[in-house]
């Protein structure tokens, strides 16, 4: 794989991805509007200042660095357009190896019982509610064995509708045929099983989708990772287009918070080279669980501790060509 290419896989996965934590909440009513939302946490945080946003440079150098790199990419549920805080729904690993020749997305579903330091045990995605980012970040690093996790990347659902309308939609591969009814409208919105395109707010509904999914959550947090494969599919077409790349610029500006020492510009630097991507590159799998359980009277999903330990070494060893061909890609209990 060519360095230009190797460039254009981790730029459209991490930007596709990152806005895609913009899809966490629940379905919104519609129509939806543009807001530019402002950046609010369960933290404090310093206010932000908007800067006019650059212009991307073929010629920038790589923003993170040598080495093997870990983002930790963060989609709440508020309901609020400004705020960034609630549970974390979406919590989902980037993992970016150091030969560049692949990127994996692993998700952890959001009901996963598992002790959250400083706390006690509970849902991983109230770690982010109880304790914020720093409390999450710490609680995935413990799940996989301290694994160092380099920056993470945070928003909500607005900016999800956006991106999905300034790439006038992106295609992804359904696996489970649904059907869904909006509540607000009552407008039916149907996902056949197959390649499909998603346009508008359908995105939105097709990420949070999971009562009528056979495996629920882990249905959808497959769908969540299909729509990150999709969306870097249709930036890769559009990257040549300077208009394009403007809009996506400033939506990541209004809509996404960056921490670890990585800026937006980082991203924008690199997207031209998107389109040397390939889906084959991007390997999608979920942290592993042995099934369903009840603990306090609340539903959860029971941690496959064997399974995810070996998921750690291979996280923190750089070694997930391996976890793959032993464990495989399947997320079924």
């Amino acid at each position: 794989m060519t360095r230009t290419r190797q460039h254009g896989v981790r730029v459209a996965a991490l930007v596709t991805a990152a806005v895609l934590t913009l899809g966490a909440c629940s379905l919104p009513a519609e129509p939806v509007p543009r807001p530019a939302a402002t950046q609010t946490t369960t933290e404090a945080v310093e206010p932000v200042t908007k800067s006019p946003a650059p212009s991307p440079s073929p010629e920038a150098a790589d923003p993170l660095g040598e080495g093997a790199r870990n983002v930790l990419l963060i989609g709440t549920d508020s309901r609020d357009a400004s705020s960034m805080g609630g549970n974390a729904d979406i919590i989902m690993l980037a993992h970016v190896p150091a030969d560049r020749e692949r990127l994996y997305l692993v998700s952890f579903t959001r009901d996963m019982h598992v002790p959250i330091p400083g706390i006690g045990e509970g849902k991983i995605n109230s770690a982010f509610s109880r304790g914020g980012t720093p409390t999450l970040v710490d609680t995935v690093a413990g799940l996989v064995g301290g694994l160092e996790i380099d920056h993470t990347v945070q928003a909500n659902f607005n900016g999800f509708i956006n991106l999905t309308r300034a790439l006038d939609g992106f295609e992804v591969d359904n696996k489970h045929h649904s059907t869904v009814t909006v509540n607000s409208t009552g407008r039916v919105v149907d996902f056949p099983e197959g390649r499909i395109t998603l346009e508008n707010t359908d995105g939105l509904i097709y990420v949070r989708e999971r009562k009528r999914l056979p495996l629920g959550d882990l249905d959808r947090t497959e769908r969540q990772r299909a729509a990150v494969i999709g969306m870097m599919d249709r930036i890769a077409e559009r990257i040549d287009d300077p208009a394009f790349v403007a809009e996506l610029v400033a939506l990541l500006y209004d809509n996404v918070k960056v921490t670890g020492g990585l800026e937006v510009e980082d991203f924008v630097a690199l997207a031209p080279m998107a389109a040397e991507l390939d889906r084959d590159d991007v390997v999608s799998l979920m942290a592993p669980i042995t099934g369903f359980g009840t603990v306090g009277g609340a539903s959860v999903n029971l941690v496959d501790e064997a399974q995810t330990a070996d998921l750690g070494e291979a996280l923190r060893t750089d070694t997930m060509d391996e976890y793959v061909g032993e464990h495989g890609t399947g997320y079924a209990p």
